[in-house]
């Protein structure tokens, strides 16, 4: 059976994947969109093209990809990593003692890794 441990383990050591990744981004200042006269639709910061978009679906599905990206800013992203790392501390502090429903969210929290080699239930592929 797993333990309120191995998942807080689990979801904390992906939430410090997460931020390492989102603090390289953010190396790179707040992210804006390219200028629309531009030749195509991308995500700059300092000035800078840093990722251009170009899904093969016409400029409005450009554009929508693009705003999506900005959506993740780096910054909201290490906020929200932030909070769930409060979390953690949390369920750290009660030990085995989570109540259920806590624990059903850290778990919830963990779901988008699911597939992660180290996910507390992941059921090794067959061969």
């Amino acid at each position: 059976m797993t333990s309120p441990a191995d998942w807080t383990a689990f979801l904390r050591a992906r939430i410090a994947e997460e931020k390492r990744l989102a603090y390289a981004a953010a190396a790179d200042g707040w992210w804006d969109p390219t200028e629309p006269a531009a030749r195509r639709f991308g995500i700059e910061a300092d000035g800078r093209l840093i990722v251009s978009v170009l899904t093969g679906r016409g400029v409005k599905a450009d554009e929508e990809v693009a705003r999506h990206i900005l959506s993740h800013q780096p910054s909201r992203a290490l906020e929200d990593l932030d909070a769930k790392e409060q979390l953690l501390d949390h369920c750290e502090r009660l030990g085995d003692d989570i109540p259920p429903q806590l624990l059903a969210i850290v778990r919830q929290f963990a779901e988008p890794f699911h597939e992660h080699l180290d996910h507390p239930v992941r059921t090794p592929e067959a061969p």
